[in-house]
């Protein structure tokens, strides 16, 4: 099991952390935002033209299906190039995925 350090541990207990992991909880529940892939799904922090190694706000993740995140031969986390070319920047689907999530409460 991954260790936890301790600087997430403590943005977790946090009010912030707190409404990320709900929110997070929210994006999971949807469909696949590729192939509409009923949830749950896995929260995609978005990875197109970010530079460093700082991971996107948990407020920016999308809903990826395991094939389209991490396990199929399109999946994101195996060519995230290819993966652009297919289905456009993942970026581009942030703002759709938050006004999903606002029609949920």
């Amino acid at each position: 099991m991954r260790q936890v350090s301790a600087k997430r541990r403590a943005y977790r207990a946090s009010d912030e952390g707190k409404d990320a992991l709900e929110y997070m909880g929210k994006v999971k529940q949807l469909p696949c935002c590729i192939c509409g892939a009923p949830g749950p799904c896995e929260a995609h922090h978005p990875i197109h033209d970010r530079f460093g190694t700082r991971k996107s706000s948990d407020f920016d993740v999308i809903p990826l299906c395991p094939i389209h995140h991490r396990i199929g031969e399109c999946a994101i986390h195996n060519g995230k190039e290819r993966w652009r070319e297919r289905y456009g920047n993942d970026y581009d689907f942030v703002e759709i995925t938050r006004k999903k999530v606002g029609e949920m409460e």
